[in-house]
């Protein structure tokens, strides 16, 4: 006969029925912020490590030969039209891991930051570009526990 009263009482007790809650009082729901715009429209594969004065700007290039990928190469994003070759193959350290989107688009791991020129510090992800608060900044100044300044 009171069925449906004890369910309501387990569901309530179970925490399966929440009462609303007004506006005043709700959290604040914080929006993520919008994406970067795509940057390199796509990642072209090469065989043959092209000269520095070939990169265009917003190309990406990947060097692989003999399935072995070896470089990645483009004109830094900053603006400032030098060209960034990453190493992708051991035994370099650091070494670059790059993973195309099905658009074709880079994703690269870790993160770039230039230690000469701009001190440019970003991530490339789908092909967008994605600036860290410390860029502009020597990587031993910004963060001196990880890096040292090279002689």
């Amino acid at each position: 006969m009171f069925k449906w009263l004890t369910d309501a009482v387990r569901a309530l007790i179970s925490g399966l029925w929440r009462p609303e809650v007004p506006d005043e009082h709700a959290p604040e729901v914080k929006e993520a912020p919008p994406s970067p715009p795509v940057y390199f429209e796509r990642c072209e594969v090469v065989a043959k490590t092209p000269a520095n004065a070939s990169v265009r700007e917003r190309q990406f290039i990947s060097v692989v030969y003999q399935n072995e990928p070896l470089w990645s190469m483009f004109r830094c994003p900053c603006g400032c039209g030098e060209v960034i070759s990453l190493p992708m193959k051991r035994p370099h350290n650091p070494r670059w891991r790059l993973a195309l989107t099905d658009a074709s688009r880079p994703t690269l791991y870790p993160s770039v930051w230039r230690n000469k020129g701009c001190m440019s510090h970003f991530w490339i992800k789908d092909g967008r570009v994605y600036w860290t608060r410390d860029t502009g900044t020597e990587p031993w100044v910004a963060r001196p526990g990880l890096y040292s300044k090279r002689v």
